[in-house]
């Protein structure tokens, strides 16, 4: 069944390549069968001069015995050449396949540490084993076409022989079957500690931890903690590698005494003159042909097997995909193209890796065409409360209505299309100024008006001016001619991706963490302009800047505690007027500000 689904996946990546293979392999293994039949008859030969007979009778087979091994060679090298092409198609299928399944997974998904390992063994040998797994296959495919050419011919000298060499090496296939199931076990087992040593490498290597790495002289710790995982992964291999070389050795100790029966026999033969000279010399040409081609196949048949185990992991994995998919959480509805009012209801909502809930029973409102303020101390739910409303999470309890609507009904891919988002950990986009701004919009790219209309909103236009290739200028440093910007220019860039978005309702989560305050005031004062026509939900820290909104959330505990105008909700007394009277105080030199993220 395992070894089935492999081929099946060899099969949809690259069929003609496969068949072309399993075609040269066949033509082959009848070159391989002349070799030992014309064998046979030019050691005839040579015995016949060795009596007096004429020479002539070795020119036949000798030339088909030269043909034979030329075109045996040529479709040697030629199906080595396949099999890279072959190699690399499947491995482009199969990873192609963990991408897809990646990208449509649910973003609930990513909070899930079982979700992370599955993935990660699903790349790990969707991109290695496919190409492991067609080597074995064609060195499978290869031997039982040459054994069978090489049997049939030995079937016509003694079928004995046949019988004996094949048996031989039956128990070698299953010692390498049980290995196999053995390392797949063990690998499954290693997953997530593999998951933490390539986080630390990660962390070593990452520009983003290298300034921090070097402050706070953390190279030697994260090296030893990398150190110590890599040395368990090699105790276990270690370990892994005792019991496959017991396994092997019982397998091989077997095959060495049914070989030396095979070859015991043969001797018996030749000694009662039960076989001629010739034809125990060809007996021994096919043995020795035989057990190679048998040995490639018993070889080539543990690869196959241990990467199908691994296959079946990765083809489970990629069935997941219709459970995974957002789509499957939701109906399949489309949302109007603008909502009027945008509700959430006593929304509760829990992260998997969490027993205590992020959200507790949150309800707010929002109108078109408003900016709304969300604002709470740390952890309080306001990133949370904003994925949710985004369509990014779905409500574990509670609502969020569309005009009256619940949006468990719509199709969540059309429900995030009116949707722009600039999270306060924006993505870095190591492409080019114009790919990161279109980003917003992909299948608006080639809008080069819109583009630039976007940076000029954002206040980045003139960055790119600047720059000799303009629009199609490299961002970041790490690629050869990219150029390196601060953070308050990349939160620019992602701010006109957002703007390049184009969506009705804007979520902006710490929009301004990284500008100036001289910049922050800008936007926030031009933010109605900037955004005119549209309903804006912002996070902030600084209540500095959400005074000026229609009306601001207070979250604390997961629940919404307040809500009103800044004028209303000062002269409530109760959180948002203490949490910024502390925050006023702290700029006046009264204290020390409070910094308030999620």
């Amino acid at each position: 069944m395992l070894v089935a689904q492999a081929v099946r996946l060899v099969w949809a990546a690259a069929r003609r390549e496969l068949i072309l293979t399993l075609a040269l392999q066949v033509v082959s293994s009848l070159a391989l069968a002349i070799e030992v039949l014309v064998a046979r008859r030019l050691f005839s030969a040579f015995l016949q001069i060795g009596h007096g007979g004429s020479a002539g009778g070795v020119a036949f087979p000798l030339v088909a015995m030269t043909a034979a091994l030329a075109f045996g060679s040529f479709t040697s090298t030629a199906i080595n050449e396949l099999q890279r092409i072959l190699g690399e198609l499947v491995t482009k299928h199969a990873s192609g396949e963990v991408l897809d399944v990646a990208v449509a997974a649910d973003l609930l998904a990513f909070e899930t540490p079982s979700f992370h390992d599955r993935l990660q063994r699903a790349q790990m040998h969707g991109s290695t084993r496919p190409l492991q797994m067609v080597t074995g296959l064609v060195s499978v495919a290869r031997g039982l076409l040459s054994a069978a050419g090489v049997g049939a011919a030995l079937l016509f000298i003694q079928p004995l022989f046949l019988l004996l060499v094949v048996a031989a090496y039956v128990p070698v296939w299953f010692a390498a079957t049980r290995a196999s199931r053995v390392s797949y076990k063990r690998y499954v087992e290693m997953t997530e500690k593999d998951r933490r040593r390539l986080y630390l490498q990660g962390v070593l290597t990452r520009k983003e931890e290298a300034k921090e790495i070097r402050t706070f002289d953390l190279g030697g710790f994260f090296r030893s903690r990398w150190d110590d995982l890599y040395d368990w992964r090699i105790d276990q291999l270690r370990h892994l590698m005792r019991t496959r070389i017991k396994l092997g050795i019982a397998g091989s100790a077997i095959m060495s005494f049914l070989t030396a029966a095979a070859v015991a026999f043969l001797v018996w033969l030749v000694s009662s003159h039960r076989i001629s000279i010739a034809g125990a010399g060809a007996a021994a040409a096919a043995l020795m042909l035989l057990g190679g081609q048998l040995q490639s196949v018993a070889g080539g048949a543990a690869q196959l097997f241990d990467s199908s185990l691994f296959i079946g992991d990765f083809n489970s994995f990629v069935a997941s995909m219709p459970r995974m998919v957002a789509h499957s959480h939701g109906g399949g509805g489309t949302p109007p193209e603008r909502f009027r009012t945008l509700r959430a209801e006593e929304v509760y909502f829990t992260y998997p890796s969490n027993n205590a809930p992020s959200l507790r029973g949150a309800t707010m409102e929002i109108h078109e065409g408003e900016v709304v303020a969300l604002v709470g101390e740390n952890g309080s739910g306001k990133t949370t409360l904003a994925k949710v409303l985004a369509g990014l999470y779905r409500p574990g309890g509670g609502k969020v209505l569309w005009d009256g609507t619940d949006t468990a009904g719509f199709d969540p891919h059309l429900w995030r299309e009116k949707v722009a988002v600039l999270f306060q950990d924006y993505v870095r986009y190591l492409l080019s100024a114009k790919e990161n701004i279109g980003a917003g919009r992909w299948q608006r790219f080639s809008d080069q008006a819109g583009i630039e209309e976007a940076a000029t909103r954002a206040g980045v236009s003139e960055l790119f001016s600047t720059m000799p290739a303009g629009y199609d200028s490299l961002l970041g440093p790490e690629f050869l001619g990219g150029v390196d910007i601060s953070g308050g220019q990349w939160q620019r860039v992602a701010l006109a991706r957002a703007f390049f978005r184009d969506a009705p309702f804007i979520i902006l989560d710490e929009p301004t963490a990284s500008l100036d305050p001289r910049s922050e005031a800008e936007l926030f004062s031009n933010i109605r302009t900037l955004f005119q026509g549209r309903t804006t939900l912002f996070i902030s820290h600084r209540f500095s800047s959400v005074r000026s909104a229609d009306r601001i959330y207070v979250l604390s505990g997961g629940r919404v505690v307040e809500g009103g105008s800044h004028e209303e909700l000062m002269s409530l007394g109760g959180l948002y007027a203490e949490l910024f009277t502390l925050q006023a105080e702290a700029y006046l030199g009264g204290g020390r500000p409070i910094v308030t993220r999620d």
